[in-house]
């Protein structure tokens, strides 16, 4: 049983951002600061990884492909082991990528 794992890890953006200003024109609207999207490939690799360091288990880690990257924002991922299914809250700490995440 995966129960008692929690553990963080820091990830880092896999997003892009961009601005584009337009000197010529004064009535062009404001264009909204694109948002970051977490690496959530890494955080699978994390879980997987700590799963292995601590358990001595290889398990199946899958995490939702988009997430946006935002301090507070909760999410969960799944891991497999055999049939065996165990979600895992991940919370993100900062709007950076560091994120902290717990077996349910």
């Amino acid at each position: 049983m995966i129960a008692t794992l929690t553990t963080a890890a820091l990830l880092s953006a896999c997003g892009s951002s961009g601005s584009s200003t337009n000197s010529t024109s004064t009535t062009t609207p404001k264009r909204s600061t694109p948002t970051a999207i977490l690496n959530t490939r890494h955080v699978a690799l994390a879980i997987k990884q700590s799963i292995l360091a601590e358990r001595h288990i290889h398990a199946k880690v899958f995490c939702p492909k988009v997430v946006p990257q935002q301090k507070g924002r909760n999410f969960a991922c799944i891991a497999t082991i055999g049939t065996t299914k165990t979600p895992f809250a991940v919370t993100q700490q900062n709007s950076r990528g560091y994120v902290t995440y717990r077996a349910e």
